[in-house]
């Protein structure tokens, strides 16, 4: 395994060290568990969060081979995981945590029976004449832009922040354009600014805001993922609303969308410790690897190390040790 040479940190860029075991990093994070009973989507999940930490979450392809591997040689079938499609997951394309207080972000003017088909592709939003109707996000509307910059220092919710941009665009070439432009398609946090929207857009014209929604990225432990495994032709609409996976010769663990109610056996998985063992050389013989600059630097690369692979959700690493001992012991060499 070769080293990973790099300077630690600006602050001490007079030496370089190699770390020896970063190459070498897996995910670990998840340990798999594997159930023999059926249950529905729900009872598994309940099973999970009494008996271990929940519904199997996969991050990537490693996690994919170890939930696998965790089903045993000669197993054939499906097993629930922790994805699951929830229908009013719905999100600002304006995500700041500043602008947001209370309920603002699930602040809703949905015209009555409206969403009406998500499933079908019906994932963006446009206002008309104050309420709101689900439309394909590729269908090309007028949109209405925000811009948060200090403008005469007029107030967040002032109508003149807000941008009629009277050309037709998909949902996303108008994402694009209010970033570039302004700062962002049209949130709407309450109703004073439900108001001010209409006041720019021309009355029964249909304009797209920010409202959009993902499709299968939450896990039952509350992570978002944009890692898939779906079988060909999955996930299709209507046919169910949670994720299994098919472990056998043919699909090899692929997801296909089942209907929740369903019984399955399923995956579990517990967040896994994982404790590395590793040699630093110090390029220079007066470095001090216990200094704790030094000490602060190698867990940072540690990290960047760790997110380039993927590894980044949930992660805490530390040093092993008890208060006022060394993290480092020199090695001796041993005389031949």
């Amino acid at each position: 395994m070769s080293p990973v040479c790099s300077p630690v940190c600006s602050g001490i860029r007079r030496f370089a060290l190699c770390i020896l075991l970063l190459s070498g990093l897996c995910s670990c994070l998840h340990h798999y568990h594997f159930i023999a009973e059926p249950k529905t989507w729900d009872e598994a999940q309940e099973y999970c969060r009494k008996k271990y930490t929940d519904l199997a979450t996969v991050d990537n392809m490693t996690d994919m081979e170890q939930l696998i591997a965790a089903a045993g040689p000669g197993y054939e079938g499906k097993v629930w995981i922790g994805l699951r499609d929830f229908h009013l997951s719905w999100g600002w394309s304006m995500y700041n945590g500043s602008l947001y207080r209370g309920n603002d972000w699930n602040f809703r003017k949905w015209s009555p029976g409206e969403p009406n088909d998500i499933r079908r592709g019906e994932l963006c939003v446009v206002i008309r004449q104050g309420v709101w109707y689900d439309y394909q996000c590729n269908m090309p509307f007028p949109f209405v832009c925000y811009d948060m910059k200090n403008i005469h220092d007029l107030p967040p919710t002032a109508v003149e922040r807000y941008f009629f941009i009277n050309t037709d665009k998909s949902w996303y070439e108008a994402q694009v354009y209010c970033r570039m432009q302004h700062t962002d398609l049209a949130s709407v946090r309450n109703e004073t600014e439900n108001e001010s929207i209409q006041q720019v857009v021309p009355t029964n014209q249909p304009t797209a805001i920010g409202l959009n929604r993902h499709t299968w990225i939450w896990w039952s432990d509350g992570a978002s993922s944009l890692f898939t495994h779906w079988d060909n032709g999955h996930p299709r609409p209507d046919t169910g609303n949670c994720a299994a996976s098919v472990i056998d010769d043919t699909h090899l663990g692929k997801w296909v969308e089942n209907d929740c109610q369903e019984n399955l056996h399923f995956m579990c998985h517990n967040k896994k410790k994982q404790m590395f063992y590793f040699k630093l050389t110090a390029l220079k013989s007066t470095v001090d690897l216990n200094d704790p600059d030094v000490t602060a630097a190698i867990l940072n690369q540690f990290e960047e190390k760790m997110k380039n692979k993927g590894i980044s959700r949930d992660v805490k690493i530390a040093w092993n040790k008890k208060p006022e001992e060394n993290v480092f012991h020199k090695q001796e060499k041993s005389g031949n």
